[in-house]
């Protein structure tokens, strides 16, 4: 039915000039596989030509579309629905691809309006986001990605879980990755009880709204707190709410917290400067209570998410992972997953990406130290590089001195920034080794490959070899 499926290559276009997209024997790579399903068809051919130029495999159908009977070469990763008034046809198809049939994906939903009792059907839905006007196509992709994120996350546990299985491991069950809690902890910035007060009746019961005077005192309690989301509240200009966003997402414990600010309309020069500094959403006054809460909410549902496949994630790795070597995987885990990886690439045109560290001084190590200092400086390494990725990339012991990192939905471009970044940290670190009377420093070389067609496991290690420097 769609043109993403196994046997032909995805319609995505070509890609723009200075864009990020691989380029695989004329076929290029996509970021992920969207499904436009509109009430207007030129319209929803109009959104998947403009998902088209951003990179990603983009169709556009209508509400006839049947979830059930979508075979598994026809999923996609995500589906946007442009409906008029968010009504009952809408809300229906955004309902099946959230019935565990097979199907679990995240959704938005573009409409021209929605009443109250309409956002919260849309919330008991499982509608992911719901934007309304004003809003504008950049809006549309910006807050797509975190959309995207999610579901490249989702993918990967089930590849994790498959891999772990694979190799005789019981991880569990994968439902509960999915669990949504009660409780919510959400941080306020604002100026006062009223700006407090402003969100606080918006809310219903489950939310715990903890207040922050401004910017500084909520960076130094996001360094010290679990929070699932942050309000700003905002009051005349918004730039310096636009810089906290801006630093927020420069962080690499906090790149992904939501957040949502609370602003006047004339606060920002355009529509876009939010979502470009890193805002997660805006709500404009006067508020719709209705349109914070539920906003609150789909937010804190994303990031409970979020949470949740990283503790299943960190479960299988506390299982099948080395426990003196910082929990990383071994060699077996890797290849196999590797395995499922590249045929993920292959079967949908996705980008991976693969890094290799390999330290040179290690031999050195365990030759003026002994193995146990080479054990333990090898550990602290693993434990810094694990640190320094996202949940959904893989760490593993390749050989007795290097560290490959397998990173899913990830071009070449952005898996060398990810390598400079680890190796500039691992290299300007001091290690305070076992049985060592003096710090260590490290030796490190670095290269990356990203998957070619044809490519094995073993080839594109063997790429990534030849890379290093």
């Amino acid at each position: 039915m769609f043109p993403w499926g196994k046997a032909g290559a995805p319609d995505i276009g070509p890609a723009k000039a200075g864009s990020k997209l691989g380029v695989r024997g004329g076929t290029a790579a996509c970021l992920a596989r969207i499904l436009v399903l509109g009430q207007d068809q030129g319209r929803a051919r109009e959104l998947a030509k403009l998902l088209r130029g951003e990179g990603y495999a983009a169709f556009a159908g209508d509400f006839s579309v049947r979830v059930g009977r979508l075979s598994p070469d026809e999923h996609p990763d995500l589906a946007l629905i442009d409906a008029d008034d968010a009504g009952e046809k809408g809300l229906k198809l955004a309902a099946s691809f959230k019935n565990g049939n097979g199907v679990r994906i995240p959704v938005m939903m573009l409409a021209e309006s929605a009443a109250p009792e309409t956002r919260r059907r849309c919330l008991e839905a499982g509608i992911d986001d719901l934007i309304t006007p004003p809003y504008s196509d950049s809006v549309v992709l910006a807050r797509l990605k975190p959309l995207i994120r999610l579901a490249i996350m989702e993918a990967e546990l089930e590849r994790r879980l498959a891999t772990a299985r694979g190799l005789g491991l019981d991880p569990g069950d994968v439902q509960d990755a999915r669990r949504d809690t009660a409780f919510h902890r959400v941080l306020v910035v604002g100026d006062g009880t009223d700006d407090l007060s402003e969100v606080e009746k918006a809310l219903c019961t489950g939310v715990q709204l903890i207040p922050a005077g401004d910017v500084f005192a909520a960076a130094s309690m996001l360094h010290q707190e679990i929070f699932d989301a942050l309000v700003a509240v905002i009051k005349g200009a918004g730039e310096d709410s636009l810089y906290f966003c801006s630093q927020l997402r420069n962080n690499t414990k906090l790149f992904d917290l939501p957040v949502l600010l609370v602003a006047d309309g004339g606060a920002f020069e355009s529509v876009d400067d939010p979502y470009r500094s890193g805002a997660s959403a805006v709500v404009l006054r006067p508020v719709d209570e209705a349109e914070l809460q539920t906003t609150i909410e789909s937010l804190v549902r994303r990031q409970k998410r979020r949470h949740a496949i990283r503790d299943r994630l960190a479960a299988i790795k506390a299982k099948a992972g080395h426990a003196e070597l910082g929990g990383v995987f071994g060699h077996d885990f890797l290849l196999a997953h590797l395995e499922r990886l590249t045929g993920t690439a292959r079967a949908w045109h996705k980008h991976l990406s693969l890094v290799s560290f390999q330290i040179q001084n290690l031999a050195w190590v365990v030759r003026d130290f002994g193995p146990g200092a080479g054990t333990d400086l090898m550990r602290q390494v693993a434990e810094w590089i694990g640190v320094l990725i996202r949940a959904e990339d893989l760490v593993a012991r390749h050989s007795d001195k290097e560290f490959c990192v397998a990173l899913p939905d990830t071009a070449i471009e952005e898996a060398e920034v990810v390598a400079q970044r680890i190796a500039g940290v691992v290299l300007n670190t001091q290690f305070a080794v076992k049985g060592v009377d003096l710090p260590l420093g490290v030796w490190l070389q670095t290269g990356a490959a990203e998957y070619a067609p044809g490519d094995s496991p073993s080839t594109l290690i063997e790429r990534a070899h030849r890379d290093l420097r």
